[in-house]
This record gives structure tokens, sequence and C-alpha cells, in this order.
């Protein structure tokens, strides 16, 4: 029998909703009813699998498990907690992402800008380089088995077909484990899976991730030992990189250590997980860090849809109550003695409906919206739209001054927003601005690089620290006269 949703798993994990489903396997998102936190299970189904494969499945759980319970430590790499059989199924318990994939965003046509493919880069090369490390081949990084949060984190996921040299084949010698497209040449030819040809999976995702397409055609496996990719267009200075991971060579591909060196960073370095700025912080809560992450939490962007949808409801509903109070809709539809009443209860009646189905329209909304993402770091702003599918990175270099929105002569914040001002040498040009739908506001010659007419926003506020720490003398504060100008 399937599981459903409620259904408790080994007496602990409580089903909540289903978040997904492949060809053997579903994810839930449960409740650790022992430690009352939220996790996510990933249920293998056996029950219509023969004898033969069950145990192969069973095998492969244990070992995902095994291999993943190793790398745990690690930022960039989803926990694994558990992992248990009941019900003719496997169960493994890990660490509920609240986020999307890879793969889903690229499917969406939202492509990676230079400045966000090289986070993503850094981030994975660290996770394969701590994965190697442990004598472990992941044997399919692909965008599906990455994982981005709303955070801004970059997860290494599905460690199901990884192996490690104590681990026994479970497939024919003749058989390739991975997914085509990705897969390193070599593969094709008899050469075992290897650090190397994990790369050359990274590469492939690469070039996904900002061209919109393979370098090679999935159905030509060995296209790579015959020619080279085309060159990647929009890679900027990640280009190189892209270039020697997919060498149809696994000898004269770099390794997470070297790769890490063309992109200027120091692998003995700790990776930087982005902290959130939440509401109340004051100033030092990020100093030292290499950056931030700002961006709305689930029930957050919940409750602005529901709250910009009740208002509008609110007005449409006034609306329809004066109309619907002042038809012929209540004497004929109720049957108070008071005429007065009937319409009355009309009017009421009609508010309450367009309310409610603007309420309800906007829990909807807020279920499948994404946050808008912003970081910072000592080089400058990066902005992600979600409602445009934009990003756009703000070096500190072009910016003379940015401030948090506009005050009253009350001393009001009247007007929320990031603007920045230019250098001369630095103002972007009209098309750029058009394209990313950036005004100028031409009484102070500022541009509104960020603003909140849009559901779900950020909050200018909770930028404050963010601009404090990393624009410095740039950032005037105008909530703050005393602070930074």
């Amino acid at each position: 029998m399937d599981a459903v949703a409620g259904q408790l798993i080994a007496g602990r994990y409580r089903l909540a909703k289903l978040m997904g489903s492949g060809g053997f396997g579903r994810v839930w998102a449960a409740e650790d009813t022992v430690l009352s936190v939220q996790v996510a299970v990933k249920e293998l189904r056996l029950g219509h699998v023969p004898p033969g494969e069950r145990r192969e499945l069973l095998v492969r759980a244990a070992r995902e498990a095994r291999h993943a319970a190793r790398l745990r430590d690690h930022p960039n790499i989803v926990t694994v907690y558990d992992v248990l059989e009941v019900d003719s199924a496997a169960w493994i318990v890990m660490r509920l992402v609240e986020g999307y994939s890879l793969a889903e965003q690229l499917r969406t046509g939202r492509l990676l800008n230079e400045t966000r493919a090289r986070e993503v880069a850094l981030a994975l090369l660290e996770a394969l380089r701590f994965v190697h490390e442990a004598d472990i081949t992941h044997r399919d990084v692909k965008p599906a088995n990455i994982m981005i949060t709303h955070r801004g984190e970059v997860l290494l996921t599905d460690f199901g077909t990884a192996v490690d040299r104590v681990d026994t084949r479970l497939t024919r010698p003749d058989h390739v484990i991975g997914t085509p497209g990705y897969t390193a040449p070599e593969r094709f030819l008899g050469a075992e899976p290897s650090g190397a040809s994990d790369l050359y999976s990274l590469g492939v995702t690469l070039y996904e991730a900002v061209e919109g397409r393979l370098p090679f055609p999935p159905d030509e496996p060995l296209a790579a030992l015959r020619t080279s990719p085309p060159p990647p267009r929009h890679a900027d200075r990640l280009a190189p990189l892209i270039t020697r991971l997919l060498d149809g060579d696994p000898a004269r591909r770099p390794t997470p250590t070297a790769a890490l060196a063309l992109l200027g960073q120091s692998p003995s370095t700790p990776p930087t997980t982005p902290e959130r700025i939440k509401e109340g912080e004051g100033d030092g809560k990020i100093r030292g860090k290499d950056r931030v992450t700002i961006s709305l939490d689930s029930l957050e962007i919940a409750a602005q849809v529901v709250k910009k949808q009740a208002w509008r409801g609110a007005g449409l509903g006034t609306v329809a109550g004066i109309l619907a109070g002042r038809s012929s809709i209540g004497p004929a539809v109720f049957e108070f003695p008071n005429a007065t009443r009937n319409h009355v209860t009309a009017g009421v009646t009609a508010f309450l409906i367009v309310l409610m189905f603007y309420v309800l329209y906007g829990m909807f909304r807020g279920q499948s919206a994404e946050s808008d993402v912003i970081i910072a770091n000592h080089e400058g702003l990066t902005i992600t739209r979600s409602d445009l599918g934009q990003t756009f990175t703000i070096p500190w270099s072009a910016v003379d001054r940015i401030a948090l929105g506009v005050l009253s002569p009350s001393g009001e914040l009247v007007k929320k927003g990031v603007r920045v001002w230019f250098r001369d040498s630095g103002e972007p040009t009209r098309d750029w601005l058009m394209k990313h739908r950036i005004p100028k506001q031409w009484l102070d010659k500022s541009f509104i690089v960020y603003r909140g007419d849009h559901e779900p926003h950020i909050p200018a506020e909770r930028l404050h620290e963010a601009l404090h720490t990393f624009a410095g003398a740039r950032y005037h504060d105008v909530t703050n006269p005393s602070g930074p100008r």
C-alpha cells in the first residue's frame, strides 16, 4: 500500500506533504515527532519490484545513507540522518531543503549570470573536493541533483549512485551509471568512475546553467573525444574553467583544488555559508563574514502575498457590497421582516465573498511564489528579482553613494527601496536600465535598483546591516542621520 499524508513511519516520522516523485521513489516533507523538527523522507517503493532488484535497491539505499552520513558535516552537501526499511519500502531521512533544484530553475528559462554561476561553481567544487578526499565518486552530478535554498545555499544531493573503493559492484561491467549528456565520455569506453568524471559532469552542468543548453548532444556520448564544445558565450571569466572541465581527456581536467585556484579561491579556506539577516538584528551581527544572503522564508512570502490580496479584496469587496446592498438581490434572496436588513445582509455577504476569494487566491499564490535574493559581499551587491527572473550585480567600484528609502519631513520612511548614485564613470547604459527596469529619480539623480512594489519583496530595513558592513562609507542610512553617510 502506498504511503499517505499523516502516516507515521517507524513510529517517529509523520508524513506531511508529498514533494516529488520519480521512477522508484517519492520524497515527503515530514515531522520528526521525537525531536519536533521538519525533515525530508525519501521513500523507495519496493512492493512491485522483483526480489533480485529489490535487494539491489535496498543496498543502494543503505549505500546512499552511508556515503551521505560520512559527508554530513560539509555545508554544501545535504545531510542524511537515518535509513530504515518499513512496509516493503526503504526510507532515507534527510534535511528538509526549502528551495528548488537547479534543474527546476533552468526549466523556467532563468539562467545563471557570471557572478551567480561562479558562486555555484565554488560551492560544488568545495563539495566535490570533500567527496573525493573521502574516496567517494558521486557519478551523477547534474542540475537535478543540485539544490538551491531560499537563502541562496548550494547543496549537492542524491548519493544513491555514488561509490567508494570498498563498494561491491551492483551493475554489469558494460552498464554505465549516469545521465546521458552529463556522463564523462571515458565511462562509455569502460573506464572506472573517478573524480575526473565527476568534474566533467560539473562542467556540463555549469555550461548548461549559463548557456541554457548542453555542450554535446545526449545521444552522442563520445562527442567530447572528437571535438570541442561550442565556446560558452555567456560565461565570461568562468569560460576557461568550463572549457577545462569539458576536456575529453580526463588527465587534462583540473582537480577540484586546481579548479578552485582557477577561480581565485584558496582550497584551504573553508567554504562560506550564507547567513541570513533576520528582523530585529542590529549592527555587528555579520562582521567578519565574507558575504550575506538575504531572502524570505515560505511563511514570510505567504504573509506578504495574502496581505496584499486581502487589501485588494477588501477594496473590491466594498464596491461589490455597496452595489449588492443597493440592488434587489437582498429582498429576493433573504426574507427578513425588515427590508433594510435584507439589503445590509446582501451587501455584507457580497463583501465577505469577494474578500475570501482574494484571501484564498493569495494563499494559493503564496505557495508557488519564490523569494527575491540579495547577496552582499566586499565586491558588490547582487540582486535577483524572482518575479522578473533577472539577476544583476552592482560593483561597489561603480557606486558613489547608496541609501535605503526617503524620509518625509516628519522623519518617517515613506518610500522603501535601495537607491544608488553611480560614479560618472560607472553609470549604467540606458539599455541596461531598461532591461532590469531600474528607474531614475530625476530630482536627486539616483537610481532605484530595488523597490518594494511587487510581491513578495524583501523589506528595505532588512538590508541595513548588510549595506552598513559591505558598502562602508558609501552607505547613507536615511533612517539614522548620525550613521554612515
